[in-house]
């Protein structure tokens, strides 16, 4: 799509929205398609645009994005175990190729994680999972940008928090009942502590592949001199301000960790665990006549397990 489709495409959702083409609001998200317009179409569209009280000034209005207060959360569960779609009517079931120790998955949602011991094969139940947001009738004569597109996009926000929330959960109890044991560092992470949990992994017949921390932690990493990251690294951290790998490991930063001091040094997401995903998110929108708004429901039927706790070792501060 190029940038007049772009225009074209925002300026359809403005006409929607103020029925310029005398069409009421859909309130459906991104549905209309620039290819199905034709050219006649779209220079109806312009004219009446342009044309209009304001011209183009509403045009720069009708294209404004929502000032955010903050970044939108990027989720990285996914990045930490692999995710199995799962057909209708499967049983998430797994055999174990590998010596018997524990697995760790998630009961049922708000319940503490089970942890299953000399077993050779293990089950990682889906559970329902589920975020709603509302927009209300004013929002929709009252905002400038796409209100059904954004309450869609922050639902998908919500959803990565609550799957990441689950996986750091399975971190924690893994780190605790596996054969790895915490490795203590001092108050602050340096080369050495991601060496020691490199080594771990290693000494596993395990690749270390992420590192996860919370951005306290990562700010230890940034702090680091010339004493103990290459100038190349070095370099490349003080002109970006981020590190994206360090001794071959990905560096996943979060702000939902329920311990911000705690580090985790895992292995590749096939080796660690799996995400049955049955249903992937599914948005639906509900008329809420009482509340005078609509009601944006996203689910999706989801597991998450851990079943080699090799895999994970925790750095904790001493």
């Amino acid at each position: 799509m190029d940038n007049k489709d772009k225009i074209i495409e925002t300026l359809m959702k403005y006409a929607q929205r103020n029925s310029v083409l005398g069409t009421e609001f859909n309130k459906k998200a991104s549905v209309t398609e620039v290819g199905n317009w034709t050219e006649a179409e779209k220079d109806k569209l312009f004219t009446a645009i342009f044309n209009g009280p304001n011209g183009l000034q509403r045009v720069a209005y009708a294209m404004q994005a929502p000032l955010k207060e903050l970044l939108d959360y990027q989720g990285i569960g996914r990045r930490l175990l692999k995710v199995d779609p799962i057909p209708q009517g499967e049983i998430p079931v797994y055999d174990k190729d590998i010596a018997e120790f524990a697995s760790v998955r998630v009961a049922n949602l708000g319940e503490p994680p089970l942890v299953e011991t000399s077993v050779k094969r293990v089950m990682f139940n889906t559970v329902n999972l589920a975020r709603k947001a509302r927009v209300s009738y004013e929002d929709i004569e009252v905002r400038r940008y796409p209100v059904f597109d954004r309450a869609k996009e922050r639902i998908a926000i919500s959803m990565a928090i609550a799957e990441d929330t689950e996986v750091f959960k399975l971190l924690e109890v893994a780190s605790s009942v596996g054969p790895n044991p915490p490795i203590a560092v001092g108050p602050t992470i340096n080369r050495a502590a991601l060496a020691q949990g490199y080594s771990t992994i290693a000494s596993k017949q395990l690749q270390p592949a992420s590192v996860v921390m919370s951005p306290k932690k990562y700010g230890d990493i940034i702090a680091l001199n010339s004493v103990e990251l290459d100038q190349v690294t070095l370099n490349m951290t003080t002109s970006t301000g981020q590190i994206g790998v360090m001794l071959g490991m990905n560096l996943l930063i979060s702000t939902k960790l329920p311990n911000p001091d705690k580090v985790y040094v895992t292995t590749t997401p096939d080796k660690l665990g799996r995400i049955p995903l049955r249903k992937e998110l599914q948005v639906y929108i509900f008329n809420n006549v009482p509340m005078a708004a609509y009601d944006v429901i996203g689910w999706e039927l989801i597991g998450f397990g851990i079943h080699n706790t090799y895999g994970v070792v925790a750095l904790v501060n001493q």
